[in-house]
């Protein structure tokens, strides 16, 4: 085939596939100013075909531009719209329950997101203007572009680059009726749970007037064994980690510092989500070059997330003397802190027993989300063409957070721990307790049936390639009598209720609102302009944050509580003399004189079986060492109101004003952009100016209530703020030759903070302490700033592109982006005071704070091959692969760091991809690679030594196979991490492993139809 006859064959085909793949209905708002009407519709399947319309975007767009377009109706290449992305170069997508979540485009995770070309609401990123894909089935989708450089006249540009989803209209589709239906049932190798899914599409097409409908209802069950540091956070953290001088010099006498986590886990995660998506789109030719489309995209999901298995922790009683080094526990790698102080790595511990227990923690979350589009589009076939677009979009989020503990320690006697030091009322007291209160109270046994020993030293070893409990198989004295550790963690009598709470729960509520109007005109006689774009946008976007906690009051309401646990007793102030409340000694008990008012506990004695239904636990992954035990079924706290409510016979909503906010957020945009094209070269050039005003409601935090982290709204305050961004950008596009394209980009970029980073509060983090009997400081949180600016930046690109074959290509691109203004991970340090009133600190709080100087530069390589494009051998020619490599070197200077410059939390340096693909007329299959190296979590806190917290190297594969039963009918199976990779993390150092999660592989096999 000649290069003449190729390059006709390409530009036909494109504006075939443009058409049915859905990018003619923006066009007006995006790349192509015109579009041929006369053109027959042809539905294109297939991986080849899917090739094929991924490099026609790349290679058609006015700037830097790579697509992912479906092989069928409700088929997009993976299971997820993040697990494609992760197949171009320059993206890197993170994990959440297993799953691709948030996106990052050339290293950086400020992308903005789009549906059809105007933002939209994903019901889980509701402050957010990205997505991470979640709350949005794939099999609605047509495709999804990611530009890597600016246009003036596109809505969305991001730091790095944006995401353009794109969904399917009447127009797109055959004349007539057409229909498409699918059912699949995936499994997974942990969950081992059969989740069904069920999609379909209907479309009518009378040529002047249209109406499509598509659906898809998935239930899932996502399983991850998790293992190390206890953090039970979405994907686990540093959590409230601190090191061995935290609270005064530890009694061993050590010099060097090392990190104390608050505890170690071992647990099992899942989330069971139910979801639905609806579409329906309208379209109708008005004549006369009018075009009206009205669209509605609805979105309900369900998410239990669900986590139960084993904590050994410190109880927060102590960091200073709970875990250390064993006699081969340091790594060797070391470094001097910000003061001076030496520091080494630690992988290897011994636990002292402060608190052994299972734990049960439930997130309910309830997720919503509506985004309306009415546009009408003006083509007449003349010089000016454009469009008139509104949108409105709202979503609600919901979360209900339910918890519980099992201890097996006795509070009583023996252990560490020898009890919370207050009565308990008579209804507790045995034949065998000492009556010492005037109504016949007692110190009762919280644990008559638990350890009583604090002789035994337990171990955690995460030097191997799995980590080892130990030290489970030691003889101890309790209740039940003289046997081994081991054997009371299986036993239900050995365990008590430790705690209930229900905090952190959310109601988001957010909007937003556009109208915009884009125009093209295009010139005749101009030598050098071909057309100008130009066009004006108001956006209003609107969020309402509630943070909340379920409390209960006690003692005739003399005391109310966020945490209702063993070692919280009323509170003498507001108390004293209440006969619920306490009573009055009748003998000296220890310290305290006869006639002295002793306050009850809140949580009174009782089984873990007394107020839940229980089961034994023993399956946590990898780990290794750890007894059966027994903990809380997570189905107790799937309303964890009414189980208050049951359990304490009272529950009251307690506001948490540090954590909620009110953000609005208003932008004015208009636009110039000029289309030029001059021999071997095209492109656009333009200015965006952009008038941003922001509204910012805190509350502020009165004193922490008892018993909590909770401080009052005891008022406002208003911050507004206005801001304005010229943001220039120019494309030039160099024909080098028929099948080499060279690229040159440049802009300057801005995006809106998430909105909690401009209106979250203060909140302050506290643990009980035996020296003041209070809760004191731990650490805090300053999440708001409103006078943080947003992101922005310079964005500079070259790069080639040749394409060699209908379904062939290679490029090779180079960027660099001067991050100019940004926010990062910073501490102050605050001297907030403990209850009772005395301040011990200052005490670290992280908060976001303003940095400057920060970039990315790299490098993208690559090639897509279709062996049909170069050879008519019968054995290759229906295979090809589509291989890529990006570079993406990332850093900004911090003062807070003794490891010099950071790079930005995300950014892996090596992301790689390798596709192999084979499709022939009945039968095609699909093997998909995916490797990055580390990438930076977050930054650690001063309490840590400033030592940050990185995901190891992380590599994932994955398998599909269709088989073409008939003309109709397809026949699918699709294997998601078909090797079960491990998501492991360090601390600083790649020996020093905080924890890991262990993903299960899922098997999804399904059928589908299109008539």
């Amino acid at each position: 085939m000649s290069n003449k006859t190729f390059k006709r064959s390409v530009l036909s085909s494109t504006i075939a596939v443009a058409l049915s793949a859905g990018i003619v209905h923006n066009a007006s708002a995006q790349d192509s100013p015109t579009v041929q009407e006369d053109i027959e519709i042809i539905q294109v399947k297939g991986i080849r075909a899917s090739t094929v319309k991924s490099i026609n975007v790349k290679r058609f767009a006015a700037s830097q531009v790579d697509g992912i377009a479906s092989e069928d109706i409700g088929k997009l290449p993976d299971v997820t719209i993040s697990d494609s992305l992760q197949r171009i170069t320059g993206v890197q997508v993170e994990r959440t329950a297993g799953e691709s979540g948030p996106v990052q485009i050339r290293g950086m995770g400020q992308v903005d997101t789009t549906l059809n070309g105007e933002v939209f609401l994903s019901a889980t990123t509701i402050d957010s203007s990205g997505a991470n894909f979640g709350d949005l089935p794939a099999q609605l989708f047509a495709g999804v572009d990611v530009y890597k450089t600016s246009q003036t006249k596109r809505t969305a540009s991001g730091i790095t680059g944006s995401v353009d989803l794109k969904t399917r209209r009447p127009f797109n589709m055959n004349e007539g009726w057409v229909y498409n239906v699918s059912a699949d049932v995936t499994q997974g190798s942990i969950s081992e749970k059969s989740d069904p899914t069920l999609t379909g599409l209907v479309s009518y097409n009378a040529e002047k007037w249209g109406v499509l409908f598509s659906a898809a209802t998935q239930e899932a069950t996502l399983a991850t064994d998790y293992n190390g540091y206890f953090d039970t956070s979405e994907n686990g953290g540093i959590g409230a980690a601190n090191n061995n001088f935290t609270w005064g010099q530890n009694p061993r006498g050590e010099d060097v510092r090392h990190v104390v986590p608050q505890g170690f886990a071992a647990f099992n995660k899942q989330e069971k989500r139910e979801r639905e998506g609806y579409q329906f789109a309208f379209q109708a030719d008005l004549s006369e070059g009018f075009e009206l489309v009205f669209e509605a995209f609805y979105t309900d999901q369900s998410r239990f997330n669900d986590r139960r298995g084993l904590s050994q922790n410190n109880r927060w009683y102590s960091f200073n003397d709970y875990a250390y080094p064993t006699e081969s526990g340091w790594t060797g790698d070391t470094f001097t802190d910000t003061n001076g102080d030496p520091w080494g790595a630690v992988n290897d511990f011994y636990l002292k027993p402060w608190r052994l227990q299972t734990f049960t923690q439930v997130n309910n979350n309830f997720e919503k989300s509506t985004n309306l589009n009415l546009e009408l589009n003006f083509n007449n076939g003349g010089a000016l063409t454009g469009q008139v677009r509104a949108t409105r979009a709202h979503a609600s989020a919901r979360m209900r957070h339910g918890y519980g503990e099992g201890d097996m320690l006795s509070v009583d006697s023996g252990s560490l721990v020898t009890g919370p030091g207050q009565l308990t009322p008579a209804e507790f007291c045995g034949a065998d307790d000492t009556i010492v209160g005037d109504q016949g109270g007692c110190y009762a046994a919280f644990s008559p049936g638990g350890i009583e020993d604090d002789s035994f030293l337990l171990r955690y070893n995460a030097s191997g390639e799995s980590p080892v409990f130990s030290g489970f198989g030691q003889m101890v004295n309790g209740g039940q009598g003289r046997m081994s550790v081991a054997d009371y963690m299986g036993s239900i009598d050995s365990y008590h209720i430790g705690a209930f709470s229900s905090e952190g729960n959310t109601d988001d509520e957010g909007e937003i609102n556009t109208f915009s109007t884009k125009w093209n005109y295009q010139f005749d006689d101009v030598t050098f302009i071909t057309s100008v774009d130009f066009g004006i946008r108001f956006m209003e976007r609107e969020v309402d944050h509630d943070q909340f906690t379920y409390t209960s009051q006690f003692g005739d309401g003399c005391d109310i509580a966020q945490w209702k646990a063993v070692d919280q007793y009323h509170t003498t102030a507001t108390c004293e003399g209440n006969p619920a409340a306490g009573e009055y000694l009748t003998q000296d008990v220890g310290d305290l004189t006869a006639g002295t008012w002793v306050p009850y506990t809140l949580l009174n004695p009782a089984r873990l079986d007394k107020y839940t239904s229980v089961s034994q636990v023993s399956s946590y992954g990898s780990v290794q060492g750890i007894p059966t035990m027994w903990s809380i079924d997570p189905s107790n706290f799937r309303d964890p109101r009414q189980f208050h409510l049951d359990t304490f016979g009272n529950v009251q909503r307690t506001e948490n004003a540090g954590a909620s906010y009110d953000v609005e957020l208003n932008e004015f945009s208009y636009f110039l952009q000029a289309n030029f094209e001059y021999n071997m070269f095209k492109g656009n050039f333009g200015m965006k100016v952009i008038e941003t005003d922001l509204y910012v409601k805190q509350n502020l935090a009165g004193s922490n209530l008892p018993h909590s982290g909770l401080g009052p709204d005891i008022g406002d305050v208003v911050t507004e703020r206005s801001y304005t961004d010229y943001l220039p950008s120019i494309n030039i596009t160099a024909d080098v030759t028929e099948d080499v394209i060279v690229r040159a980009a440049y802009s300057k970029n801005m995006q809106a903070l998430t909105l909690s980073n401009w209106g979250g509060g203060k909140t302050v983090g506290k643990a009980i302490n035996g020296e003041c009997d209070c809760l004191r400081v731990v650490n805090g949180t300053l999440s708001g700033n409103p006078e943080l600016n947003p992101w922005r930046s310079k964005n500079f690109s070259l790069s080639a592109e040749w394409y060699s074959g209908e379904a062939s290509m290679a490029f090779l691109a180079l960027y660099k982006i001067d991050i100019e203004s940004f926010t990062t991970d910073g501490t102050v340090v605050i001297d907030e005071p403990d209850d009772d009133g005395i301040r011990r600190g200052p005490w670290p709080f992280t908060t976001q704070v303003q940095g400057e100087g920060g970039y990315v530069k790299g490098v993208e390589i690559g090639m897509k091959a279709a062996f049909g494009d170069y050879t008519d051998v019968s054995i290759l020619r229906n295979f090809g692969v589509d291989v890529n490599y990006t570079y993406s070197d990332s850093g900004y200077d911090t003062n807070e760091s003794v490891f010099g410059e950071l790079p930005f939390p995300g950014n892996s340096k090596d992301t790689y991809n390798f596709v192999l693909w084979y499709e022939q007329d009945e039968f095609s299959t699909r093997l998909a690679w995916n490797s990055r190296s580390p990438r930076l979590v977050t930054t650690g806190s001063s309490a840590v030594g400033g030592q940050s917290l990185y995901q190891d190297d992380y590599s994932q594969l994955d398998f599909s196979a269709t088989y073409h039963a008939t003309e109709y009918l397809d026949i699918f199976l699709h294997g998601s991490n078909i090797t079960e990779e491990v998501q492991q993390t360090y601390l600083q150092f790649a020996a020093q492993k905080a924890f890991r999660n262990e993903y299960e592989s899922r098997w999804t096999l399904g059928v589908r139809a299109t008539f």
